[in-house]
């Protein structure tokens, strides 16, 4: 059983009307059988970050999953020092090439590793980390910041090793990892409470059984039209599910499909299930409403309020002619 891998990174309002890049990145990478992901946040002050945010994002991934065996079994100090070394080898072959001094090439960093049963997180900086166990979104990491306030530590601080954040531990029910920037915070994270938007579990079910195509697509346009609209600052997640198997929806409890449907969890919602699944199955390529209703043998309005919560669960696509196909993944159907 494998994981899948979602990440979004978009620019935020103040960088668009300053006209400065990105300087989010996030990046991923499976190798054998380990999975990385790393989110770092380039520094503002850093005219450069945004190269540094993605070269390190990227060296990090794959030191890790190179390296993943040794890492999880060596003692907290040395993998520190492994991190950073990585990360500092890294950013001075970027210097020589930019010509710059490594303080522009400042970001914080996030990262999750997992193989055999067993992960690893590092936090440097600001963001958040979290995962999803049983059902609920929780907190693994949370934003470090600086000596004052609005301000954060970098991978580039002389205080990195001291304030990096190094967590092992095995999977048992976890089921997804996230990571997300501070511009995301404002969206996801509660700072009065310290927790996550309980959200997040749902879209994490989502990642693990629809098509990821599909959903990047979703998540881009969430992103630009919902979530960096609250905020001035870049905005960027990485999303970390695990797949599955076997019949991807199909296999979810009938519990876990009503909350995917918005469904309260009763006997009559229950049976509501067959009529959804019945639609998911006739849609395993484009259809109109008026094959699909003819294949389904149902009335107008009842198929209306079928489609109408698949297409708000995300559960199937719809186009502005008129044609529906299931969200769902395609060697997933064919199996059912």
């Amino acid at each position: 059983m494998g994981w899948i891998t979602l990440q979004c990174a978009v620019q935020g309002r103040g960088h668009l009307s300053s006209n400065t890049p990105c300087q989010d990145k996030t990046f991923s990478v499976v190798k054998g059988a380990c999975s990385v992901c790393a989110l770092a946040d380039g520094a503002g002050s850093a005219k450069l970050s945004h190269f540094g945010a993605e070269a390190v994002t990227q060296a990090i991934c794959d030191y890790m999953a190179e390296n993943f065996d040794s890492v999880i079994d060596g003692d907290g100090v040395s993998v520190k020092q492994g991190i950073l070394n990585t990360v500092g080898n890294c950013l001075d072959a970027l210097c020589d090439e930019k010509g710059c001094a490594i303080k522009d090439l400042a970001s914080t960093l996030l990262f999750v590793a997992e193989k055999a049963g067993k992960f690893i997180i590092c936090h440097v900086g600001d963001g958040v980390i979290g995962y999803v166990k049983d059902g609920r979104v929780l907190v693994a990491s949370h934003p470090e910041n600086g000596e004052f306030a609005n301000t954060t530590v970098f991978t580039t601080s002389s205080g990195a090793i001291a304030s990096m954040k190094l967590i092992k531990g095995n999977l048992n029910q976890i089921s997804g990892f996230v990571l997300m920037s501070d511009g995301t915070e404002t969206s996801f994270y509660n700072k009065r409470n310290r927790a996550l938007s309980p959200s997040l579990a749902r879209l994490m079910k989502l990642v693990a059984i629809c098509d990821t195509d599909y959903m990047s697509q979703k998540l881009n346009y969430t992103f630009e039209n919902l979530v960096k609209q609250k905020t001035s600052d870049d905005c960027s997640i990485v999303l970390m599910s695990r797949s599955v198997g076997g019949k991807g929806y199909m296999d979810f409890s009938e519990r876990d499909k009503c909350d995917l449907l918005g469904l309260t969890y009763t006997r009559a919602s229950r049976k509501r299930l067959k009529g959804f699944e019945k639609t998911l199955m006739a849609l395993r390529s484009w259809g109109t409403y008026r094959a699909t209703k003819r294949r389904l043998h149902l009335r107008g309005k009842k198929l209306d309020r079928i489609l109408e919560r698949l297409v708000n669960a995300n559960l199937i696509q719809a186009r502005e002619d008129g044609r529906y196909k299931s969200a769902l993944r395609a060697f997933f159907l064919e199996i059912i």
